[in-house]
């Protein structure tokens, strides 16, 4: 575990991905995954163990569930396993840290295993979860995943209400930040970046990469720092899909043109 958090902590180092912010990242630890597969799963093959990065020493985390009721979770050093969930949907992860005077928060959805129940995940988007937040809009289905080259919506909000006109910061491992700007109403639109390298054929072959939203915002003296973190895919219509689909329109179009020409020669027979 020491080894697989020191990896961690020289990735982001060196690539400067979520400097100066706090951010959710899984910990794909063997434990992390045992304790996943113990609780049926975590949507997506996620681990049940994340790190808390960039974390000071007076972070507090909670998990907050589709029913809005909340569990306050334990930090080891700058890690914590999730406990297994009582009903299925999805859940928010919230860490909180005071430093210096400035207020820090993260905040990843979870996708969890567990008992039905029949609530929208609007009901947990829309509760307030950190003074500053980037909220998804809307948050993607249960059974889907966020994908390369495709285009979501956030919104931003500061003590709940929408916040125009802030910074937003795209950043992934494979691709230089850039930064889009809120509109009036506090919402963006993004894509995500085809930056995968060495792709497969298949879903299965890929694995997943990570995607941080990191948004400021100065306040009465107070800096406040919020970020989203979650996993994206590769896209499929990037290079299998597209691919086998081009074969098949040239294999439909040489079938075509085989049936055209040989009408054309029956024409002419008979005539």
């Amino acid at each position: 575990m020491k080894n697989t958090l020191l990896i961690l902590l020289l990735g982001t180092s060196l690539w400067g991905y979520g400097e100066g912010a706090l951010y959710w990242t899984p910990h794909g630890c063997d434990e992390g995954k045992a304790a996943a597969s113990k609780h049926g799963g975590h949507g997506k093959g996620e681990s049940a163990m994340f790190a808390a990065m960039n974390l000071d020493g007076n972070a507090t985390a909670r998990l907050v569930s589709p029913d809005l009721s909340v569990k306050e979770l334990r930090f080891n050093q700058n890690t914590v396993m999730l406990p297994a969930p009582k009903i299925g949907g999805y859940y928010a992860m919230v860490a909180e840290s005071n430093v210096s005077g400035n207020v820090y928060s993260a905040v990843r959805y979870l996708s969890l295993h567990g008992r039905p129940v029949k609530v929208s995940p609007t009901k947990l988007t829309a509760a307030p979860k950190a003074a500053l937040e980037i909220v998804p809009d809307p948050l993607h289905r249960e059974h889907d995943r966020y994908t390369a080259s495709k285009s979501y919506r956030f919104l931003v909000r500061f003590e709940n209400k929408p916040l125009g006109n802030a910074n937003v910061t795209l950043e992934t491992h494979n691709t230089p930040a850039r930064t889009v700007k809120t509109d009036a109403s506090g919402s963006l639109s993004l894509t995500l970046p085809n930056d995968f390298k060495n792709v497969r054929t298949g879903r299965s072959e890929n694995k997943s990469s990570e995607f941080l939203l990191t948004v400021r915002y100065d306040e009465d003296m107070t800096q406040y720092v919020s970020t989203f973190s979650m996993p994206y895919y590769v896209n499929p219509n990037d290079y299998w899909q597209s691919q086998s689909l081009g074969a098949g329109a040239i294999f439909i179009g040489f079938l075509g043109g085989l049936f055209l020409y040989r009408r054309s020669k029956k024409g002419v027979n008979h005539g």
